[in-house]
């Protein structure tokens, strides 16, 4: 993969602040609400006028991005531009949709989902080479790890879905460090996210006794070392967490009402532990975690030698 060509070198980096926490949560409201409101208009007016209003959605959203890029607000031009890929999908969705050929399945498979997903993938490439935003890489592993495992429904064998998940995962990291090595960290972050939470999810939905929920924890250990050793401070995140799910699973079970929102079922909630010895795992837990952030000056000093 040539990631010098596909990825521009001069990559937006947003500075965090309260002005882009706010832009940002903008954006995600006129999602939510765009969405809603494509819905409802679509319930109303039947298929061909969803097409219509998503055609509508897309074009405003590309032209408010162009217009806010001339303006000097490329942040925020890149998030709208974002939101116009996400909008362009649900316009591709609708007219297969209102064709016909949305719902035609093989199995428990629609090959029609296989279009939408390289479409969208194309598009935020395209948006990519135009606004170099580094969120447009979110929709584009998000879309390839809802793809790889939407595979899973065309073969009967157990667990499908959560091993697709683990190798998209780990194909997902894989791009992530060439992509940090060709000197486009910026980039890098939502596929070393999107591909973190689909390796850990994946090995989440297969684990199904104390032995293996044992290597859930080891795993977590692993992420944190893996936060440090590529300076990624999502891996730190998701490694908490994952101490935290092995904490829960030997507790109480709780982590599985969290299955909802992976592209896999979970398991149901079991009785555990008295809810004093349920506290007492959790506050070993949090000294564990906290023990691992103290780690860190000591990694950079072995580091260094």
């Amino acid at each position: 993969m040539d990631v010098e060509r596909l990825l521009p070198a001069d990559a937006l980096r947003p500075r965090w602040s309260s002005a882009t926490a706010l832009v940002y949560l903008g954006g995600f409201v006129i999602l939510v609400a765009t969405l809603a409101l494509l819905g409802i208009l679509g319930d109303d007016h039947g298929d061909w006028a969803l097409v219509g209003y998503s055609v509508l959605a897309t074009a405003l959203g590309i032209a408010l991005a162009l217009w806010l890029e001339r303006s000097g607000r490329t942040v925020a031009a890149g998030l709208i531009v974002t939101l116009a890929v996400v909008f362009f999908a649900f316009f591709v969705s609708s007219l297969l949709s209102a064709i016909g050929i949305l719902d035609a399945d093989i199995g428990d498979y629609q090959p029609a989902s296989l279009v939408v997903e390289a479409l969208i993938v194309a598009a935020a490439v395209v948006a990519l080479q135009r606004f170099r935003a580094p969120l447009l890489v979110l929709p584009i592993a998000l879309t390839l790890w809802i793809a790889v495992v939407d595979l899973g429904s065309l073969g009967s064998w157990e667990n499908g879905g959560e091993v697709l998940s683990i190798l998209a995962g780990l194909a997902l990291i894989v791009v992530a460090v060439a992509v940090d090595r060709a000197e486009r960290e910026p980039y890098g972050f939502w596929l070393h996210l999107v591909g973190g939470i689909a390796f850990g999810g994946g090995v989440l939905g297969v684990v199904d006794s104390g032995l293996a929920w044992a290597f859930v924890g080891l795993l977590s250990l692993a992420y944190v070392a893996a936060a440090y050793y590529l300076g990624r401070s999502s891996y730190a995140v998701l490694g908490a967490t994952g101490i935290l799910a092995t904490t829960t699973n030997f507790s109480l079970d709780g982590f599985s009402l969290l299955g909802s929102f992976l592209p896999f079922g979970s398991g149901e909630i079991e009785e555990g532990l008295d809810p004093w010895q349920v506290a007492l795992a959790f506050v070993a837990a949090g000294l564990v975690i906290g023990a691992l952030g103290f780690m860190e000056d000591r990694i950079a000093a072995l580091r260094r030698r």
